[in-house]
């Protein structure tokens, strides 16, 4: 069971929880019960630091993993990595310090909160190297024990405050850096006992490792800006209240992503190995393959088809109104992305582990450009429903261009699948809703009526289900 898909998934699994759901619901804690205006700023902090780090990692998150998946001769690029990621993490950080210690007086609040959100992004972004070593190992289980401790008890500290009266913006940023450090040390502390690392820096490989992330630069500082030029421009153009409404549909949008969370590092790991030496799929590979993108499009809908039911009921019961219905728009139309992310990111795989780096930079340059354009046009006149689309049309837009890629490139997928499970999901909604039943009740008809509709049309078969997971088998 040690190399067992299961043992991979439930490992991977355990990572996705402890940081996107565990991890997420303190920042949820945060913007259901600190004021709308105090938990817009944090958003925006946060937003900035997340974008400064991604700038930071040159890109070289995923070809660290690449490479250390694909052979054991390149473990020497996670020591490179964190030499880079803990040197500019410092002086970064050092940066924004003295920038409001010198003109902090003339900042919005955002901006002074900034040096210490990115405090807490920098420790957990120095953690990455480490992190991205294991998984590449396919040892998934170290980082999933760490993390899980380190969410459960910024969580429990989360309730402890909120109880107390003593949540504040203070009181959230030092459990967030205490958490993040904790991680970073336990880290260290792992790898140093168990001598799996060699922390041997050498700076002909930290050139060849920036050599080869270079290309794709200008990708990364597009990506970075394409993952939260929404909420930065809320931030700046909206108000704190707008800002903190959206920012809590986004990290639930987030944290419904959890599945994708969970198998993303198993299929660059293993696509990484298939694709090691060469670009195309073999023919086995090709049909394992498509049998994994319609397994994806079925579940993926359940998702935004569960979600929607639930959200303006739940939240307009539970914070009497403060959210729910105020922002459920902007959960709808995020929602309709989780599907087409999955999509997205099985293409990316494919299209990254052959290497295929200069066509993803320029598409992902293409698409940041085409979201902050849609961000500027929209958010001046529909706040966040306009960030909301601005996203939604985007993400139309990658998906498009990433079946373009791998089909020119390495396979071809039909839409057909994917089409017609969205179609069935918006039926099973639509027609749930007419019931009048209590939401719970809603939930039921909805997934058994959109999974009979899936099995009796044929678009889902029990050997989809039975090769994919054989597909991922260690044998294989």
């Amino acid at each position: 069971m040690k190399n067992s898909l299961f043992s991979k998934l439930f490992s991977s699994g355990v990572q996705a929880v402890a940081v996107q759901v565990l991890g997420g619901i303190f920042f949820i804690l945060i913007s259901l019960y600190l004021p709308k205006s105090d938990s817009g700023s944090i958003a925006w902090a946060n937003t900035v630091a997340l974008i400064l780090v991604m700038a930071l990692s040159f890109g070289l998150d995923q070809i660290v993993t690449r490479r250390i998946a694909s052979s054991s001769r390149s473990d020497w690029a996670a020591p490179a990595y964190l030499f880079h990621a803990s040197v500019l993490s410092t002086v970064t950080f050092l940066m924004l310090l003295a920038s409001v210690w010198l003109w902090g007086d003339s900042m919005m609040y955002g901006m002074r909160l900034t040096p210490w959100m990115f405090l807490v992004q920098a420790l957990i972004f120095t953690a990455g190297p480490l992190k991205f070593f294991l998984n590449a190992k396919q040892r998934f289980t170290p980082y999933a024990v760490i993390a899980i401790i380190s969410n459960v008890i910024k969580l429990a500290l989360g309730i402890i405050l909120l109880m107390t009266k003593n949540l504040s913006v203070t009181t959230a940023l030092a459990t967030l850096a205490g958490c993040a450090a904790f991680e970073l040390v336990a880290l260290l502390s792992f790898i140093i006992t168990t001598k799996q690392f060699l922390f041997r820096f050498k700076w002909i490989a930290y050139k060849k490792l920036l050599k080869e992330a270079l290309p794709q630069y200008i990708s990364v500082l597009f990506d970075s800006s394409l993952a939260r030029a929404d909420l930065f421009l809320l931030g700046i153009i909206s108000t704190d209240i707008v800002t903190s409404e959206y920012n809590l549909a986004y990290r639930a949008y987030e944290i419904s992503k959890l599945p994708l969370t969970v198998i993303g590092p198993i299929l660059l790991a293993r696509y990484a190995r298939l694709l090691a030496t060469g670009d195309s799929l073999d023919a086995d590979t090709y049909s394992n393959t498509k049998n994994l993108y319609r397994l994806e499009s079925y579940f993926s809908m359940l998702i935004p088809l569960v979600l929607n039911i639930l959200w303006a009921p739940v939240l307009d019961n539970l914070f009497d109104k403060k959210f729910g219905t105020v922002n459920a728009p902007e959960f709808m139309i995020l929602s309709v992305c989780i599907p087409l992310h999955f999509i997205i990111n099985l293409l990316w795989t494919l299209a990254f582990s052959a290497r295929r780096y200069k066509q993803i930079s320029t598409l992902v340059g293409a698409s940041a450009i085409l979201n902050i354009v849609l961000n500027l046009a929209l958010i001046p006149f529909l706040d966040g429903v306009g960030a909301a689309i601005a996203f939604l049309i985007t993400t139309i837009f990658q998906l498009i261009a990433y079946y373009k890629l791998t089909t020119k490139h390495l396979a071809t997928f039909a839409l057909t699948p994917f089409l017609a499970f969205a179609m069935m999901a918006v039926i099973s909604y639509l027609i749930t809703g007419f019931t009048g039943v209590n939401i719970w009740l809603q939930i039921v008809i909805a997934v058994v009526l959109y999974t009979v509709m899936s099995f009796f049309s044929g678009q889902l078969k029990k050997e989809h289900i039975t090769n994919t997971i054989s597909f991922f088998k260690p044998h294989t």
